[in-house]
């Protein structure tokens, strides 16, 4: 899924209480009137029945309880997952580093056509978002309403006649020739290269290199039949197949509606509750039909399934509690609540039932982990690793830590009311890194300038942190100062991987400078 929070995956919510919750999110949900006003328990009493099949899945296979996202953002993240490489090594550290030209992935560095060349089918339908726009599917549009060919596209109002014909032609989910996905290993592509596609009436879906035009229908079930639909075909070619399905759900914008059978389970709940977690069952329920075509034909004992979210939950009025509880943060940021995902392995054949696993384990793993179930050798010089020995029961993960660099924003969730310049605070907030292994995480923040938040309005000197993530999962208690060999040894962990960081591609030079020289020693 798209940016759903820890707390709303139901295996999670199932073992939480109200105490868990964020305080912050739940004082700004207090504040909420009319349609969006909703109590804390009804909030856990939807997310504890959203997922019926998916927790069937996580019963029967392998839960990982310690599982991260390659970034807060979803464009780096979804750099890492094709990748296998950590998008600060690509020089990205913010959104805006994937999305301009000339974009931070070279073809080759998808790992996507190992699985081809094997054999394989490929698919990748719903989120693409790891190319720039290809801004010649614009140029006859600017020439033609008379504006310069640098126009900058998303500054042209959508109202307008250039913009509705923008809109319209599919250009806000197109994608660069060299990184569309035809071109780096996929065989079918049905889907949006943007951080968004409409639940209903949007323009930005493509059919491998061809606009789809107008979508008809719930996208949730549009993508899920596209899915069943490929691997059908492939089935019936007895190929093996691959299919990266990338639903919008839970991205916003979040209304419409899901259809009116989704919103059922959650009857006598408050509206914003029901549309919610609406839009999850309908993913559940998606999950369901796709179960139920691989074991009517005898396709599900050997099919391996990953269920995972992208990054932390873009908790707001519209992506309800209980948020990424038991953690605070939400996505863009690199508290707990913008890293840490849900991720179950389903795999029949190979798995032992329902079993959890504590290891740290990354989105870099998951391709990684595809190649060696399939018998092909993974490259070197990647930093994903295999989860197969873990599937297969071992006790020791291959990763002693996981560290991040980027920017730290209030600007993708409900934080960002405390910012003073609106949504384009992102282009003046501070980086940040972090180290996380299974029982601390420590954190730097960088200078906050004057100005940004209503709460800092003096801005604010950088910070480091330390938490025991076991003991304190939501961050409350800095011990930073009292714990001088865990500081010792985690800030060294982050000074060797800052040694070989490129800058950023396009973020700001300075944010990322004082990181690299906050680890001077």
């Amino acid at each position: 899924l798209d940016d759903l929070g820890s707390g709303q995956f139901q295996p999670i919510a199932e073992t939480l209480t109200e105490g868990d919750f964020d305080p912050a999110l739940v004082e700004f949900v207090s504040r909420q009137k009319g349609i969006r006003s909703y109590e804390n328990d009804e909030a856990l009493e939807a997310a504890r029945k959203a997922m019926p099949t998916i927790a069937h899945l996580a019963e029967e296979g392998l839960s990982f309880r310690n599982a991260y996202a390659a970034s807060a953002l979803c464009s780096p993240a979804r750099c890492g997952i094709m990748t296998g490489i950590h998008p600060n090594r690509l020089g990205v550290y913010n959104n805006i580093d994937v999305s301009r030209l000339p974009g931070a992935v070279k073809p080759e560095q998808i790992l996507v056509p190992l699985l081809q060349d094997a054999g394989y089918a490929t698919a990748l339908i719903g989120k693409w978002h790891i190319s720039p726009l290809n801004e010649v599917e614009a140029e006859s549009i600017l020439e033609k309403h008379g504006l310069p060919l640098d126009t900058y596209l998303h500054s042209i109002p959508k109202e307008s006649p250039a913009g509705k014909e923008l809109v319209e032609s599919g250009f806000f989910g197109s994608s660069i020739p060299e990184l569309h996905p035809n071109a780096v290993g996929f065989d079918y592509y049905y889907g949006y290269n943007f951080h968004q596609s409409k639940f209903y009436d949007d323009y930005n879906v493509w059919e491998n290199d061809q606009h789809a035009g107008l979508q008809d229908g719930y996208n949730t079930e549009t993508f899920t039949d596209r899915a069943i639909d490929f691997m059908k075909t492939a089935s019936e070619k007895e190929e093996p197949f691959f299919v990266s399905l990338n639903y919008h759900a839970v991205h916003g914008p979040l209304f419409p509606k899901p259809p009116a059978e989704y919103m059922e389970p959650f009857e006598g709940l408050p509206v914003i509750l029901q549309n919610f977690y609406g839009h999850v069952y309908a993913v559940d329920q998606s999950i369901r039909n796709i179960l139920k075509y691989l074991e009517r034909n005898d396709l599900l004992e050997n099919t391996c399934i990953v269920f995972t979210s992208d990054n932390g939950g873009a908790v707001s009025r519209d992506n309800t509690l209980p948020g990424n509880a038991p953690h605070r943060g939400q996505k863009g940021q690199y508290l707990l609540g913008g890293v840490h995902v849900p991720m179950v392995v389903s795999w029949p054949e190979r798995i032992c039932k329902g079993r959890t696993d504590d290891e740290l384990v990354s989105h870099l793993d998951l391709i990684p982990t595809a190649l060696d179930a399939a018998g092909i050798e993974i490259p070197e010089g990647i930093d994903g690793q295999s989860m197969l020995p873990l599937i297969e029961g071992a006790s020791k993960g291959s990763h002693e830590s996981l560290v991040w660099f980027g920017l730290q924003s209030i600007s993708w969730g409900f934080e960002l009311e405390k910012s003073l310049v609106g949504e384009g605070v992102r282009n003046l907030e501070p980086g940040t890194w972090i180290v996380i292994d299974n029982d601390y995480v420590i954190r730097y923040v960088g200078t906050l300038a004057p100005g940004l938040y209503r709460d800092l309005p003096e801005g604010q000197a950088p910070q480091f942190e330390l938490y025991d993530i076991k003991k304190d999962p939501g961050q409350i208690k800095n011990i930073y100062k009292s714990s001088p060999e865990i500081v010792a040894r985690m800030t060294e962990i982050a000074r060797q991987q800052a040694k070989d960081l490129p800058p950023p591609l396009h973020w700001r030079r300075g944010a990322w400078q004082e990181l690299i020289n906050s680890l001077k020693p």
